[in-house]
């Protein structure tokens, strides 16, 4: 079916007669045949630029004597199909840079058209700006699977078989976004690739993927590797810039933790805390709440009290909305459980829980349901267990993939407490939804 809007030459030349009350004769002239406008207006013979311009010449002459104002042009007239498609879509691209400036919801109607009218047209350059854009504005949004969607249609088009920066800034995106949704053996793999193709890559992006390696092979579990990747990148990195070293010397502190280099571990910390100051309160906070939760490891009771009330006597400084803070909390929640203090536990775990929602950061959401699972099992709370679960089911639903360790956990529970009919509720919702 043609796209609206769309006209051949000779449909145009049939509009601006209709427009103007002319016959063929009257915009052949002397200079052209009646006959060749017939077969242009039947789209049997193509407009050459000549004719275009006697064309509108002639129809600017009768314009004069009959004092009617011509807005058409030649470059109208000889605009074809193809061009004018491609003008449409970049009318589409245009508005939708605009909207995503803008925070405009009206992004996903003008994205939806705009898919809509390239199904006709398989334009790949146009669609991998199109797609680019979208993952983009999904990115802002919060809404990393449909972010990675459209980042990965991009890339499909895209290919890997020729280098081109382009492909280099898809690759940087991919990278930072499939770790997020647990595709950490293809982030490895886009990293690898990048490394190892684009030699001539700056620092900066040399410390990216080196970073997004890393943090994936720590991820799963490999933390030799992860060590390994994280000195290449803090080799790399611009020593000014303290954000991207912050990163860098977290994962380190993190798998010396897991490999039982404990020591090792707070040092690192407390080298992060040299060169940070109060204008980064929320990473304070974090390398604190990281250093206690060493302390915790080695039960060294002393040293967890200094420095929780470090970090509660700076709470109040903290940023709500930052992307830190639902972490903060629920390292809090921890704490305070492992304090046998249940009720504060609970109150930063349901902090942590509601920041993760409106943030649409699942994965830290589904670590937060387990701790509340553990909590609510302790206390034998069959109301609040029951809460929790339609909260589990809610959000669920909303990142459309189950956790089936959360529901093993559910089902554990009811089946503790022999309450069968809500074993099979939780049964029949993995099994309507998820199957």
């Amino acid at each position: 079916m043609a796209n609206p809007g769309l006209l051949l030459p000779g449909d145009k030349i049939k509009v601006l007669r209709k427009k103007y009350k002319l016959s063929q004769e009257d915009l052949a002239g002397s200079n052209i045949s009646k006959s060749l406008i017939n077969e242009i207006e039947s789209n049997k013979a193509s407009i050459t630029f000549r004719t275009a311009e006697i064309i509108i010449t002639n129809l600017n002459k009768i314009a004069k004597q009959k004092n009617f104002v011509v807005n058409e042009t030649v470059d109208y007239l000889i605009d074809d199909e193809f061009s004018q498609v491609i003008k449409i879509i970049d009318d589409y691209i245009n508005e939708l840079k605009t909207l995503i400036t803008s925070k405009n919801p009206s992004f996903i109607k003008t994205l939806k058209e705009v898919e809509e009218f390239l199904i006709s047209w398989d334009i790949k350059e146009k669609k991998i700006i199109v797609y680019e854009l979208a993952g983009d504005y999904f990115y802002n949004q919060n809404d990393i699977n449909k972010s990675v969607i459209y980042y990965e249609k991009a890339l499909t088009l895209i290919g890997k078989l020729f280098p081109s920066n382009q492909l280099l800034v898809l690759l940087r995106k991919l990278s930072m976004l499939y770790g997020y949704i647990g595709k950490y053996d293809e982030d490895i793999e886009i990293c690898d690739f990048a490394l190892n193709h684009f030699l001539d890559m700056t620092d900066d992006y040399n410390t990216i993927f080196t970073y997004n390696s890393a943090v994936c092979y720590r991820l799963l579990k490999n933390y030799d590797k992860a060590l390994e990747n994280l000195e290449r990148a803090e080799n790399t990195v611009d020593k000014s810039d303290l954000i991207k070293l912050f990163k860098i010397l977290i994962e380190k502190a993190i798998c010396l933790k897991y490999k039982g280099c404990f020591h090792k571990s707070i040092n690192t910390y407390n080298k992060i805390l040299t060169f940070l100051d109060d204008k980064n309160i929320d990473k304070k906070i974090s390398t604190y709440i990281n250093i206690v939760n060493l302390y915790m490891t080695l039960n060294d009771r002393p040293k967890i009290d200094k420095y929780f009330k470090i970090i509660l006597s700076k709470l109040n400084c903290i940023n709500i909305n930052n992307q830190y803070t639902s972490s903060i909390y629920f390292e809090l929640g921890k704490i305070y459980e492992y304090l046998d203090n249940n009720s504060d536990a609970e109150i930063y775990y349901l902090k942590s829980l509601n920041l993760c929602k409106e943030h649409k950061n699942y994965v830290l959401a589904n670590e937060v349901l387990s701790a509340l699972i553990k909590l609510y099992e302790l206390l034998n709370n069959v109301e609040k267990m029951d809460k929790l679960k339609n909260e589990i089911f809610l959000i669920s639903s909303k990142q459309e993939r189950i956790d089936n360790m959360l529901m093993y956990k559910l089902i554990n529970f009811y089946s503790s407490i022999n309450d069968i009919v809500k074993v099979k509720e939780i049964s029949i919702f993995a099994l309507n939804n998820f199957t």
